[in-house]
């Protein structure tokens, strides 16, 4: 069953913006939401056939010093690509360098995918991503 909208991203702001657009757009939907690489990977590891969407950013930094090294999207992009194809993944970095890297490895693997180019503080979040959410989940 694909029910669940899984998130990396480990800006709060833009995980809050991302959980108000879905909770109101898409509320048949679980949300999964992750801050690093290992936690997603670990998840994915068990529910990929769950996901109905996942949504990647690239660049992750640890939230304090203590926490150890949170590994980026392209990570994520990695193990997804080994992992028979469930869902669209859109890459939503303003890394222009790393993006198109996560976008070879999901094309060459078989997995749809697109990108979403963050702009404007938040605004990016209620326009362009949640429109190719929506697209994505008809």
């Amino acid at each position: 069953m694909t029910s669940t909208i899984v998130i990396l991203d480990d800006e709060l702001d833009r995980l809050e913006a991302m959980n108000a657009v879905l909770s109101e757009e898409l509320s048949q939907y679980k949300i999964a939401m992750f801050k690093n690489a290992p936690d997603i990977i670990a998840w994915l590891q068990d529910s990929i056939s769950s996901a109905a969407l996942i949504s990647l950013d690239h660049d992750l930094f640890p939230q304090s010093e203590a926490e150890p090294d949170p590994g980026t999207g392209r990570d994520v992009a990695d193990f997804i690509a080994t992992q028979s194809p469930v869902c669209h993944v859109i890459i939503h970095t303003t890394n222009s360098i790393a993006a198109p890297g996560m976008e070879m490895v999901l094309n060459d693997a078989g997995w749809t995918n697109s990108r979403v180019m963050p702009f404007n503080d938040l605004e990016w979040v209620t326009t362009w991503w949640i429109r190719e959410v929506i697209d994505h989940l008809k």
